[in-house]
């Protein structure tokens, strides 16, 4: 049986590829800063948790020997870990700014360094970017540069690890239909009805349409895709 860790697994994107990857049969790790949420979700899954914030490098690397000690090795990683931040980008604070990239960016970066040791030969990884690092966004500057940044990190890993045979690609969502959005639409920071608009396909993502291409990317049918990333945005990243 193989296994996956999934990052900020506890909830929307992150606990949408847990259970999927749980029906399809993986073992399934689902790493988050919010033990209690994630001690839920992973009951609810039928899957194993582990409490550690990706910001801190020592949790993880804790977390994922862990999860190697107890299942064998990670065969997949998902980051799926993020939090942003909404502002005019002349106001925004270091506080607020380095936030993000820690999480968003540098967090995804320390994840792939945690996993790497246990990754097999053959081993794959799928980062969560966003439309984000290919449009400009107002008011979400932080978000966007550090999504940008998982879309580079991304092509370098794949290009460095494929010597061992591991794939490193990313899925780049759109608006998604999660508990996350609908906050936002509360703060009255989006307009859910103006968002549903901007596909070409109409309408807003479900968390399955994002969690159906990580599982094709893990999956053997995507042996010879790597460095890529994909965008589940329904057509609008490219609608102009």
């Amino acid at each position: 049986m193989s296994t996956a860790v999934v990052t900020g697994g506890a909830n929307g994107i992150g606990r949408g590829v847990a259970g999927r990857l749980a029906a399809q049969g993986w073992q399934v790790v689902i790493v988050d800063r919010d033990a209690a949420a994630a001690r839920a979700t992973a009951s609810a899954l039928g899957v194993d948790h582990t409490p550690a914030d990706v910001t801190d490098p020592d949790a993880l690397g804790a977390a994922f020997a862990g999860a190697a000690a107890r299942h064998g090795p990670i065969d997949a990683l998902v980051t799926s870990a993020g939090i942003t931040r909404v502002g005019a980008s002349a106001d925004q604070s270091p506080a607020d700014w380095r936030a993000v990239l820690d999480v968003d960016l540098s967090g995804t970066f320390y994840a792939c360094q945690a996993a790497y040791p246990h990754l097999p030969d053959g081993g794959a990884v799928v980062t969560v970017a966003s439309i984000a690092a290919f449009r400009g966004l107002a008011r979400r500057a932080a978000y966007c540069a550090a999504k940008a940044g998982v879309v580079a990190l991304t092509r370098c890993l794949a290009v460095e690890w494929a010597g061992r045979g591991i794939r490193v690609n990313a899925v780049a969502p759109g608006w998604v239909d999660t508990p996350f959005l609908r906050a936002a639409a509360d703060r009255g920071d989006v307009d859910l009805d103006e968002l549903a608009g901007r596909p070409p396909l109409g309408g807003l993502a479900g968390v399955e349409d994002v969690s159906g291409v990580v599982e094709f990317l893990l999956s053997a049918g995507a042996r010879f895709v790597t460095g890529q990333t994909v965008c589940a945005d329904g057509g609008w990243v490219w609608a102009g």
